[in-house]
């Protein structure tokens, strides 16, 4: 428990909207996410793209390879 002293009324329900602002921000935050996790594993089809992806690039020669 954390316990919060203000100096005026006005720091008080500055400091509330900005809490309520964030709230609504992670709760969007939220949604967000929970969309991206439902849509990555339509895009992926159980890992056959992250496969895909693997073995293009060893085609190139790994992440690191330098130009020459």
């Amino acid at each position: 428990m954390m316990i919060v002293r203000f100096r005026s009324s006005m720091e008080h329900e500055d400091l509330l909207k900005k809490v309520k602002k964030m709230k609504e921000f992670t709760q969007d935050l939220e949604e967000c996410l929970m969309d991206a996790i439902e849509d990555s594993s339509e895009y992926r089809g159980g890992g056959s793209y992250r496969r895909y992806e693997d073995d293009e690039m060893m085609e190139r020669g790994g992440r690191y390879r330098r130009m020459r």
